[in-house]
């Protein structure tokens, strides 16, 4: 049941320097990038109610601007995993 070899099955996104604005991408549009939520009101409305953890910590405010400096680990709900790359 551990967290063991998690990662490795997780899906994945790359993302390029033209993905991110000033070295910073809003978590709003990264959901909708990753295919976490179909729509960028859904994911305000997912990351308002809670439902979205980055790096084992809750996020909750929609304006949020993430550096992606190597990997970042994003969580929708409780089981849903994705992995965010920085490719370059």
């Amino acid at each position: 049941f551990g967290g063991a070899g998690i990662s490795e099955n997780m899906p994945s996104t790359e993302l390029t320097a033209d993905d991110l604005n000033d070295g910073k991408i809003g978590l709003l549009n990264l959901l909708v990038k990753t295919k976490l939520c179909p729509s960028v009101s859904e994911a305000r409305r997912l990351v308002q109610q809670g439902g979205i953890t980055v790096n084992n910590e809750k996020v909750s405010d929609p304006k949020t601007f993430l550096s992606i400096d190597g990997e970042v680990i994003i969580k929708k709900g409780k089981k849903i995993y994705h992995k965010v790359v920085m490719k370059g």
